[in-house]
């Protein structure tokens, strides 16, 4: 299929509450940030811990 990109994030949500808003049309959209992690070891031995924050709206 052309066109299409398909991504899974797993992580934790923000602590703060989601933000749910109604556009005028009644369609609800939500907001939150969602950060992922990743810990590795460089080339050195030495253990490395990186996030990374996602805007999301559903």
């Amino acid at each position: 299929m052309r066109g299409l990109n398909k991504v899974t994030l797993i992580g934790n949500v923000q602590p703060n509450d989601p933000e749910l808003k109604y556009i005028p049309n009644g369609t609800a959209v939500c907001k939150f940030k969602l950060v992922t992690s990743e810990i590795y070891k460089d080339k050195d031995g030495k253990q490395i811990e990186s996030a990374e924050w996602h805007r999301i709206v559903a």
